[in-house]
């Protein structure tokens, strides 16, 4: 008896081959849409079935297809049938996850209705008949299959993997649907199952050490900022550099979100009177921002790549060697010459000038990595033993800026504390930085307590400034804590050091004692209520 087998794919990879092989071993072939007019083009004799389709006329071919596959090989089921059911051996259907518009499920027209009733029915059916019909789905499983029916070695184990792959591909597609309506349409902010049908993008070379494995997955379509990632230099991505790319590229995009044009945030004076404070908009300015070992190391404004980078540079020399770069503009070939310089690991930019592109290929293992999409920002993960922690991301910069000292800050000091503010949204907890002429001076994010990483943080900074690495000889004016800072004595040092302004979430039992010494030394002081817990 002649073998058939339904083809309908939306990957085609690696489907004209097997096409071509089932046809010379005298397979009939079924199929129908655009796989059909590929196997045309290929000169693939096939045979027509539009049943396969979403067409209401031909719902009663479907459902003999759908019952010739549950009872292929199995004869005392098939007994009753009439001739019209004729056994399938082979179900090679995929269809791809994606997102749908609302309007796309309550089209009345029943044919342009996008829930896909038909090719998942059909490949669950060869997966509940596994015995006796292969479930084809994924493209890499061909070259497999081919080599042991040449040699006729297929085994049942090797029909339940097909038919396991199978049913991951129709939960993929069925979370897809069930997402983009409740999504939508929901009020629950958390559904009860999580289930986004990332897929398998790149196997890594390996995990975060050389002893462990790692995949990259991504969300169907592209979507997010990954989707938008193109490596234009360099040697391979690796684990540890995606995970930095990813955190880079969300700073660079809160960065266009909050500071670009910062909204005004309202709060009270020290008498109580209520305020509303304006920042000015950084529209003009690039951001540079670096990280090494998934830790913040400098960040910068400028008026250009060039100046921006320079400055965080000069503040960072010793920790940039081997760090992750990231610009919020097109890096040209002016800072392309100061790149060139440096030993970075990656460059991540919204693109590069051809001239740029042809100065840093001197530099052939730093990558150049351009992102077109922005980030997302929608919710953080957190994998567990056996569960998954999901949160809302952290995109508010402030709740409210409350003036608890006399000594109100000058605008400088303002837009320094929320450019401060957004580094401290990228640290974690708790961090602390110092700002100078918009560039971090000094920096601490590995600290167990705040104080520790202000002083921390306050030590760098008056380091940098004494070996010249800045544009100006006096200390750093600005910090920013992302914890709420309980006062010590220890503290004063801040004071005695030149700091002018310091931004921290406050509520601590001893508030009023740093307020005290903050109006004794002329120091503005604000409170913002919420803290940053960082990644």
């Amino acid at each position: 008896m002649k073998k058939r087998a339904i083809l309908c794919t939306a990957d085609t990879e690696n489907l004209i081959k097997l096409s071509q092989y089932l046809f010379r071993d005298g397979w009939e072939l079924i199929s129908a849409g655009e796989t059909g007019k590929m196997l045309a083009e290929a000169d693939i004799p096939y045979t027509e079935m539009t049943a396969i389709t979403e067409t209401p006329r031909t719902f009663q071919h479907y459902l003999t297809l759908y019952s010739s596959i549950l009872t292929t090989g199995q004869q005392r089921d098939r007994s009753y049938y009439s001739n019209d059911y004729q056994e399938i051996n082979m179900v090679c259907i995929n269809t791809m996850p994606s997102f749908k518009k609302i309007s796309d499920f309550v089209e009345l027209d029943f044919s342009n209705n996008c829930i896909d009733m038909r090719c998942c029915s059909l490949i669950q059916a060869a997966c509940r008949n596994y015995k006796n019909v292969l479930a084809l789905t994924d493209p890499s499983d061909y070259e497999e299959v081919m080599i042991r029916m040449k040699t006729e070695s297929i085994s049942s184990d090797f029909r339940l993997y097909l038919a396991g792959k199978a049913f991951n591909m129709i939960a993929a597609c069925n979370a897809s649907v069930g997402d983009s309506i409740l999504l939508q349409t929901g009020t629950d902010t958390y559904l009860r199952y999580f289930t986004i049908p990332y897929k398998k993008a790149v196997d890594l070379k390996n995990g975060a050490t050389s002893h462990q494995s790692a995949s990259l997955y991504m969300l169907p379509e592209f979507i997010g900022s990954l989707g938008g990632l193109k490596k234009l230099q360099g040697k391979e991505i690796s684990y540890n550099l995606y995970i930095e790319i990813d955190a880079i590229w969300k700073e660079l995009t809160r960065f266009s979100m909050q500071l670009k044009n910062a909204a005004a945030v309202q709060g009270n004076d020290s008498e109580g009177n209520p305020t509303v404070t304006q920042f000015t908009p950084a529209a003009g300015c690039v951001f540079t921002y670096s990280i090494k070992h998934e830790t913040s190391v400098s960040a910068a404004l400028g008026s250009n790549a060039a100046e921006s980078y320079k400055k965080m540079f000069n503040c960072g020399k010793r920790a940039l060697d081997g760090a992750a770069v990231g610009f919020s503009a097109v890096v040209d070939d002016i800072a392309a010459q100061e790149l060139v310089q440096s030993n970075l690991t990656a460059v991540v930019a919204p693109g590069f000038t051809a001239d740029a592109r042809v100065t840093l290929a001197a530099k052939k293992d730093m990558r150049l990595i351009a992102m077109s999409k922005p980030a997302m920002l929608s919710y953080n993960f957190r994998s567990l033993d056996g569960g998954l922690i999901i949160e809302t991301a952290d995109n508010i910069l402030f709740e409210k800026w409350n003036l608890v000292t006399k000594t109100r800050p000058s605008q400088q000091q303002i837009d320094e504390m929320a450019f401060g503010q957004l580094i401290i949204m990228g640290t974690k907890q708790d961090a602390a930085v110092l700002i100078k002429d918009q560039v971090t001076t000094g920096m601490c994010c590995t600290a167990m307590v705040p104080e520790d990483a202000c002083l921390a943080a306050l030590d760098h900074s008056v380091k940098n400034i004494q070996a010249g690495l800045t544009n100006n000889t006096q200390n750093a004016e600005v910090l920013v804590c992302g914890s709420a800072l309980p006062f010590s004595t220890e503290l004063k040092q801040l004071a005695d050091s030149g700091i002018h302004a310091i931004l921290q979430p406050g509520g601590t039992p001893n508030d009023e004692e740093f307020i005290k010494l903050c109006n004794e030394r002329g120091i503005a002081m604000i409170f913002t209520g919420i803290e940053h817990p960082g990644c």
